[in-house]
């Protein structure tokens, strides 16, 4: 049993796990259970800050691309497998019999999974039950207007809720999708979901801040930008002799880790996670990283001066636009991988300053947490 169940389904990234756990442990922190369905592979550093895990047969993207689903081994699946993988989901929903049924991006995004999702919504109808969508700020943009009117359909014809995690006062849902305005009764912005509040600009001084600290978010992708912060480190003006961090992600490939391990400069540290990370960056002078939802709300809430390198491939266009947005607000250095040297690299960190003072929202868990809790209550 459970007040909420919660789907999340992560392919390659990890980002989709980090923004659920801090609205869960919102969620909790107004006295209610939550239950997390989660169709990733399971990984022992996870925490989805749940009462309660169940782990649905995993599935992951074949490649960066996301040409198709495969199981931990890399085997391609079938109908045999969704029908099972469906089976599971109903059987936790059942077992559960939440108050309430809140869905990661679908149908915003996870079109693969409607095999699964639109029985689950059924369901969850039959219970009488609120169904909420939690999406993230932008979407991939979809060629073909098709997939997007299906999103609006499906969005009218199951959800009690949109909750988007951005702030209008930058750009509302509609900058990404394109039927916003004929769900616009259903959407609601959370503000940015963000590990806490950004600091008294009067409070952080730059010679607190020491270091610079590189990352690739999961890991899944990014190895070529850690070999470039790597190489930039003796090209650097300013932080040349400073110590740099150096954070993969858990899903980077074990061999490339151990050979970056090996040959390491001094100077440079390899960490494959840091459960401190938000603070690190605190204290960083510099933040390297590609663009995801989570590391851009850190850099704001932090405050840290940062350059960013968005991950572009298999048409993901979110973290590009989502960046070039904030570079043009001031608030970090955005660069582009193709043609990136590690000379050019080390020249914008050298250049990197503090976000400027940019005013949006980013108690987004919170908020969240506040709709959930009063819809269940019937208040909402």
């Amino acid at each position: 049993m459970a007040d909420v169940m919660v789907y999340v389904q992560h392919l390659l990234g990890i980002g989709h796990v980090r923004r659920m756990a801090l609205i869960n442990r919102a969620i909790q922190d107004r006295g209610l259970t939550v239950l997390v369905a989660s169709g990733g592979v399971p990984d022992d550093g996870q925490d989805f800050a749940a009462d309660q895990v169940v782990q649905l047969s995993p599935c992951k993207t074949a490649d960066s691309n996301f040409s198709g689903l495969v199981d931990p081994n890399g085997n391609v699946l079938g109908d045999d497998w969704n029908e099972q993988r469906k089976a599971e989901l109903l059987a936790a929903f059942s077992n559960c019999a939440p108050k309430l049924l809140l869905i990661e991006m679908f149908p915003f995004g996870r079109r693969a999974f409607r095999f699964e999702l639109i029985p689950l919504f059924d369901a969850a109808r039959t219970a009488g039950i609120p169904i909420v969508c939690s999406v993230r700020d932008l979407l991939v943009r979809k060629a073909d207007i098709g997939k997007t009117q299906w999103m609006r359909d499906v969005a009218r014809q199951y959800l009690d809720a949109v909750l988007v995690h951005g702030d209008p006062a930058l750009f509302g849902f509609d900058h990404s999708f394109e039927c916003a305005d004929e769900i616009a009764d259903l959407i609601v912005h959370t503000g940015y979901v963000a590990s806490g509040i950004a600091p008294d600009p009067a409070s952080d001084p730059a010679q607190d801040r020491k270091g610079v600290l590189i990352s690739a978010g999961g890991g899944a992708v990014g190895a070529e930008l850690i070999d470039l912060a790597i190489a930039a480190r003796q090209y650097s003006e300013k932080y040349a002799d400073a110590a740099w961090d150096i954070v993969t992600g858990p899903h980077f490939p074990a061999d490339r880790f151990d050979a970056l391990l090996k040959n390491m400069p001094d100077g440079m540290v390899l960490h494959r996670f840091l459960p401190d990370f938000r603070e690190r960056m605190a204290r960083a002078s510099v933040s390297v990283s590609q663009a995801g939802y989570n590391t851009l709300m850190d850099v704001l809430s932090t405050q840290t001066p940062a350059v960013m390198v968005p991950f572009a491939q298999g048409g993901e266009s979110e973290q590009t636009e989502r960046a070039e947005i904030l570079s043009k607000e001031g608030v970090i250095s955005l660069l582009d991988l193709d043609g990136l040297s590690a000379q050019s690299l080390a020249k914008q960190i050298d250049r990197a300053r503090r976000p400027s003072g940019l005013k949006i929202a980013l108690d987004g868990a919170q908020k969240t947490a506040a709709i959930i809790a009063g819809m269940i209550k019937g208040k909402a």
